[in-house]
């Protein structure tokens, strides 16, 4: 087990990892952790196949960037729930009725509504 230097959380014990990542599903974080993760593919440097350092370190710093934006540690990438109360996480029930929407509203992009 170690700590990771990111967020300050333990790591390698999985009850733990599963507790975290069911109060990121019911943080009430506007919906923060429903967004869409910022994904670059080879077809994005179709140009030459090359990114030099400059290149590359602006690709990391967005998608660290984005990370962050979603709730999540830019080092261990386990949600960052630093500085939150118990008033900032809804009930199961409220959570899961949030998931649906955002799933369908995610789904409505995707045909192009």
């Amino acid at each position: 087990m170690k700590i990771c230097s990111g967020c300050g959380q333990l790591e390698g014990v999985q009850e733990y990892d599963a507790q975290l990542w069911n109060l990121y599903d019911r943080w009430d974080g506007g919906g923060r952790q429903y967004i869409e993760p910022l994904v670059y593919t080879q077809s994005d440097f179709e140009y030459d196949g090359y990114i030099d350092d400059d290149g590359y370190d602006a690709i990391k710093l967005s998608m660290e960037k984005n990370m962050g934006e979603r709730g999540l540690c830019t080092e261990c990438g386990r949600p960052d729930l630093r500085g939150l109360t118990e008033k900032d996480f809804m009930t199961e029930e409220e959570a899961q009725e949030n998931r649906d929407m955002y799933a369908e509203m995610a789904a409505e992009r995707r045909m192009g509504c």
